[in-house]
């Protein structure tokens, strides 16, 4: 905008200053010099697209084919290359009327020549900046959050799940280049996609199908597009476990944390499937030794249990299964840890279903109908806790056993 802000400005002084007119304005140089003008601008648009083809193939080959999908149906480019496509038209004809028509005064022609200009230069910068924001992946993935959120207020929940689909496919193609930066910023985008989903299924106005979801038959499309969403996630944790890249295991730990809470938020029956993932990609980095990992899902479970409690209306509904699925996560994490140490102390092990049994003590969980049994499943881990620390402290000290160097045998050949 400050080319055409300084152009207007500059074609006012030219037309109410008294001072310039058609003596002070040469025909024939300021007609050549818009013809010069609009065949540069003529040259410059296809030159720009032709040298941005090859970027953006390679943007693709490392990104996702949606790339060039979206560059060529971007309606702002369009716009813009049409309008560099105008002002030359616009310049030639200005220019021929300069120098043979005459309609109108010299110095109106080269008022409105200015500010065409200076929206011409504002626009080429728009364009270059459109099309450099296709070539930098973390520009794409915003690009994609944007058309995916798009998707969600337009209730098209196939082409959602398409977009879901294309972040997950920056966010694995950038793990096989070691871009954990880029690969948690898509997942990040994937989480805040899933918030807005869930936000808005639960608006008044949200039908429960509509004209895809019918086309598909799907007839319970919140489950369909979360399962699609935990599906692509698997993937990527898979992939991040396959190159040993934790920062992005702990990454997809934590959003599946709070894809949780939000589906808590909008219906607590489907805050378990990201709650078993979460549990069934812990596991997985606990073999993988990836010990911070597997402590942030420790306390990412916490989280989500005291989050549910504290912040999500609970007096009327079923807390059983994600609570359960809390606990058996844990569980088999506090397994996995004392198997692979079998010396360590069991009170670290069962200290976090104490804090879990303790918030049921307090606020909306202490009445709950489903309280007796949630903590049932608590005793029962401890106690299974409390025998294996009765058995480990009965059993004998075993003796360090020293390596006694053996003797060489003698030497019985018969010397000649």
């Amino acid at each position: 905008m400050i080319g055409t802000f300084f152009s207007i400005l500059l074609a006012a002084f030219i037309v109410f200053n008294p001072f310039v007119g058609e003596a002070n304005l040469n025909a024939t140089v300021l007609s050549i010099a818009m013809l010069a003008t609009g065949i540069l601008f003529l040259l410059m648009l296809p030159a720009s697209i032709a040298f941005s083809w090859l970027p953006l193939q390679k943007a693709e080959q490392n990104a996702t084919p949606r790339i060039l999908e979206m560059y060529r149906k971007d309606a702002h480019l369009r716009l813009t290359s049409a309008w560099l496509a105008i002002f030359p038209l616009a310049s030639f004809v200005l220019g021929l009327d300069v120098l043979y028509t005459h309609i109108f005064e010299v110095k109106i022609i080269f008022a409105i020549w200015i500010i065409l200009l200076g929206i011409t230069i504002d626009a080429s910068q728009y364009l270059f900046k459109r099309i450099l924001g296709y070539l930098n992946p973390f520009a794409v993935v915003e690009m994609f959050t944007k058309e995916a959120n798009q998707a969600i207020r337009n209730e098209r929940e196939e082409d959602l799940c398409q977009w879901i689909d294309a972040l997950s496919e920056i966010s694995i193609k950038a793990m096989q280049r070691h871009s954990s930066s880029l690969s948690n910023a898509s997942i990040n985008e994937q989480q805040q996609i899933a918030r807005l989903f869930l936000k808005s299924s639960k608006s008044i106005s949200h039908h429960s199908q509509d004209k895809q979801t019918i086309e598909l038959g799907i007839s319970d499309k919140i489950s369909y597009v979360m399962f699609f969403l935990y599906q692509r996630l698997e993937l990527e944790f898979d992939k991040a476990i396959k190159n040993n890249i934790e920062p992005t295991c702990s990454q997809i730990i934590v959003s599946l944390g709070k894809i949780a809470i939000d589906a808590a938020n909008y219906d607590i029956s489907i805050a378990s499937p990201p709650l078993r993932f979460l549990g069934k990609f812990a596991l997985l980095a606990q073999e993988k030794e990836m010990h911070e990992t597997s402590i942030k899902a420790s306390c990412t479970l916490l989280g989500v249990a005291h989050t549910i409690l504290n912040e999500i209306e609970i007096a009327y509904q079923e807390i059983k299964d994600p609570f359960f699925s809390i606990v058996n996560a844990m569980e088999e994490l506090a397994k996995g840890e004392f198997r692979k140490n079998k010396s360590m102390n069991i009170s670290l092990l069962t200290q976090p279903f104490v804090e879990l049994k303790a918030m049921f003590a307090t606020g909306a969980a202490k009445d709950h109908v489903d309280t007796p049994a949630i903590i049932q499943n608590i005793d029962r881990v401890l106690g299974e806790f409390e025998a294996l620390q009765m058995v480990m402290n009965t059993l004998p000290t075993i003796p360090e056993i020293r390596e006694e160097t053996i003797p060489p045998p003698p030497n019985l050949t018969p010397t000649p």
